[in-house]
C-alpha cells in the first residue's frame, strides 16, 4: 500500500467495535431467531401453504393419470384451458412490454 491508502485505512471507524469478533456478531444476531420459540402464526400459515402445495400435487396428479381432456380439450370443443391460458399470459406479457417503456 502506498502511504496515502494507509492513511485512509488509519482513519477509518473499525467494522466491528473493539471486545467483538465475527463470530460474537454472528452469534447475537442468529440468537434473535434461534431462541425464540415458534409461534402460532408461523404454524398456522405453514399448515396453509402446505395444504395449498397439497392441492397443486393432487392437481397435478389427476392431470397426469386423466390427460388434458379436463381442461375441455375434447372434439368438438376447440377452446379448453390450454388455449384460453396460452392467450391470457401472452396479454399480460404484452401490457407489461407496454406499460414500461419509456
Amino acid at each position: 500500500m502506498d502511504e496515502r491508502s494507509e492513511q485512509l485505512t488509519v482513519n477509518q471507524a473499525p467494522v466491528i467495535e473493539p471486545g467483538h469478533t465475527f463470530a460474537t456478531v454472528t452469534d447475537k444476531i442468529s440468537s434473535i431467531v434461534l431462541t425464540r420459540p415458534t409461534s402460532n402464526g408461523w404454524l398456522i400459515g405453514f399448515g396453509l401453504s402446505f395444504l395449498v402445495t397439497m392441492v397443486l400435487l393432487y392437481a397435478v396428479g389427476y392431470l397426469f393419470v386423466r390427460g388434458v381432456g379436463i381442461w375441455g380439450i375434447n372434439i368438438p370443443i376447440g377452446w379448453g384451458f390450454a388455449i384460453v391460458n396460452f392467450v391470457w399470459w401472452i396479454g399480460i406479457g404484452h401490457a407489461g412490454t407496454l406499460i414500461t417503456q419509456n
